[in-house]
């Protein structure tokens, strides 16, 4: 993946969100930002890490002053040996804290190698239907629940319409709820005739991939696919790998 300086608004968005200053609401759209913009996430990543580095630094650096201090030490060996124990709890606590919060190799997969299906043209809709042109104007536009409600509605009458289960489960992906988009993507990838099975099923091996199904994702023939042949490849390595 190509990367990318973010510009100053997404740096500041990238900065609150790691430092926890964002509200509820705007967590929760920054998520779906990045659950679309794979650079955006990796950036994010990227600054976590970066700024946990920074604080294990600072507390590295304390440790090797109050050692030095510990040489030159006054009369009062006590308080040097507390300070010295608080500081070695600090780094742990501080080495603990970033080894939890460092994105798993699954989630990095993820974000590395997930865009969000852009969508169809509007004039392509499948069905002719005013209803689903809308629902696809609502999905370009990153409104997803919207999209998702107006193709639900269409879901109950057509409900083996591969199109509306493609574009649902994609909602679903771009909000970066692989759990709910996996059941709608694994009858579109096995099937022999839908026109988007080779897409259920890249974005499947993803959902699995980002999930920890590694022995399903491994399964999956995606290797084959003449778009994400070398993609799927390079992800198969990296899990075989683990």
């Amino acid at each position: 993946m190509n990367h990318r300086m973010p510009d100053r608004p997404d740096f500041e968005a990238i900065e609150a969100y790691v430092l926890d200053r964002m509200s509820t609401e705007e967590r929760s759209a920054f998520e779906r930002r990045m659950a679309g913009d794979p650079a955006l996430r990796a950036e994010m990543e990227l600054e976590r890490e970066q700024i946990l580095a920074v604080e294990l630094g600072g507390l590295r650096r304390v440790l090797s002053d109050l050692a030095s201090e510990e040489m030159r030490r006054d009369a009062d060996p006590a308080r040097w040996s507390l300070l010295k124990y608080a500081a070695v709890l600090a780094l742990l606590l501080c080495g603990a804290l970033w080894w939890f919060l460092r994105p798993s190799v699954h989630e990095r997969l993820f974000a590395e190698h997930f865009m969000a299906d852009p969508g169809l043209p509007v004039a392509m809709s499948a069905t002719h239907d005013p209803v689903f042109a809308d629902a696809m104007v609502s999905y370009k536009e990153g409104n997803y629940v919207e999209a998702r409600a107006r193709w639900a509605r269409l879901l109950q009458k057509e409900p083996l319409n591969d199109t509306l289960r493609y574009f649902t489960a994609s909602t679903f992906l771009a909000e970066g709820d692989t759990k709910s988009a996996i059941p709608m993507l694994e009858p579109l990838a096995a099937s022999g005739t839908s026109a988007f099975a080779p897409k259920a099923r890249w974005y499947l091996f993803l959902a699995y991939v980002r999930t920890g199904a590694v022995d399903r994702a491994l399964a999956l023939p995606v290797e084959e696919d003449p778009l994400r042949g070398d993609q799927a490849r390079a992800i198969k390595h990296e899990l075989n790998a683990q």
